[in-house]
């Protein structure tokens, strides 16, 4: 019988996505087995040196010691002053943090870092915000541009007969080291009151909170950041304030500092998705809106809101195919199996769909010029 490590939730992430957006029969997944160690699936993210500074000033504080901290991050100290770069390693990001619980033997770090958080550490967005007329404007900006200074955290607001804070992470880093994405994801929480309390001049605390995990933390340290109850173990990680929160004013409201910030962030927006690849954005949606499954051509030709032409143009353009583009995120699929697992030849050419191991064999030396067992002794 083959046995699976349970307790990886990265692995069993992998497993699941299969299962659901892909079709394949639960028989043929549960021939993958014995997990090993998690390397990054699928999406590409980065965060700004903006962002990761704040972490390595607030960990100085309290007993880290700069040059350790950078080094974890894979970065100089006179690095720090270019505020706009990016750190796409997920590995970065974990070994920085990391090196701050270590540093700093705080295991609720990110909770307490962002009580003192300001809305400078989020640069021109942060200013944005300030000079929105009410919360629920304030949130809209950090909804729409949190892209531009780091993709690890999102945020989203919903205004009805409460009004809900929701915080997300990446899976890709929640899978892979969850303790420090807790660390990350608490940052936020704690640093959305800090920003309100600076947009509003007022202390304002949610009514009640919601989890969606466990914490080494005891609750009364959550209880006394967030100053409500807390719920452990949720569906999501939400903060609940009362219906008249989201148009509760902000005392800085300036609606000619707002139109100016709104428009550099809106040139920066539209530089940052520039730079990628029409193939790459393809990927990203693909990915992120349909989760992974290939919808049909004219499906996601619609949803990225060119015409079927332009669509296969556009590709043709970057010497890409709707085919190359799933071919290479099968590819990426088949790597993470390779590494991540000790399944056989045999069972993951079924996972990805191959008739045979014979046609999955040549598809992979076809994408890297070497056989899937020479690529896996590489990853030994």
């Amino acid at each position: 019988m083959v046995q699976i490590h349970l307790s990886n939730s990265y692995f069993l992430n992998v497993l699941l996505i299969l299962f659901i957006f892909f079709n394949f029969n639960i028989s043929i997944i549960c021939k993958i087995c014995l997990f090993k160690a998690p390397s990054p699936f699928y999406v590409r993210m980065y965060s700004t040196i903006r962002v990761l500074r704040n972490i390595i000033y607030a960990a100085s504080a309290k007993g880290g010691n700069v040059s350790r901290l950078c080094n974890a991050l894979g970065i100089e100290p006179s690095d720090l002053a270019d505020a706009d770069r990016k750190v796409e390693d997920v590995n970065a990001v974990i070994k920085l943090w990391e090196e701050v619980i270590a540093a700093t033997g705080d295991h609720a770090f990110g909770l307490h870092m962002g009580q003192e958080n300001n809305p400078g550490v989020l640069g021109l967005l942060g200013y944005l915000m300030q000079s929105c007329p009410t919360i629920k404007d304030a949130f809209a900006e950090i909804v729409k541009y949190q892209q531009t200074i780091s993709g690890w955290i999102s945020y989203d607001f919903h205004a009805g007969k409460e009004s809900e804070i929701v915080f997300g992470v990446s899976p890709l880093w929640s899978q892979i080291s969850p303790e420090t994405a807790r660390h990350g994801l608490e940052t936020a929480i704690s640093g959305s009151l800090a920003y309100i309390r600076i947009f509003t001049g007022e202390r304002i605390y949610p009514i009640r909170a919601e989890l969606a995990y466990s914490s080494p933390v005891p609750k009364a340290d959550y209880e006394r950041v967030l100053q409500c109850q807390i719920t452990f173990g949720g569906k999501r990680n939400v903060l609940y304030f009362p219906k008249e929160f989201a148009e509760f004013p902000l005392v800085s409201y300036d609606e000619s500092l707002y139109m100016s910030f709104a428009e550099i962030l809106r040139t920066k927006h539209a530089v940052i998705m520039q730079q990628a690849q029409f193939a790459e954005q393809v990927r990203q949606a693909i990915i992120k809106d349909f989760y992974g499954k290939m919808p049909p051509l004219e499906v996601i030709a619609a949803h990225m809101n060119v015409s079927e032409r332009s669509f296969q143009r556009k590709l043709q353009q970057e010497d890409e195919s709707y085919r190359s583009v799933g071919a290479k995120i099968k590819q990426e699929l088949a790597f993470n199996l390779l590494k991540n697992t000790n399944a056989t030849m045999h069972a993951i050419s079924e996972v990805l769909g191959y008739t045979e191991p014979s046609a999955f064999h040549r598809a992979f030396k076809s994408w890297t010029q070497t056989s899937p067992a020479q690529k896996k002794r590489s990853f030994d």
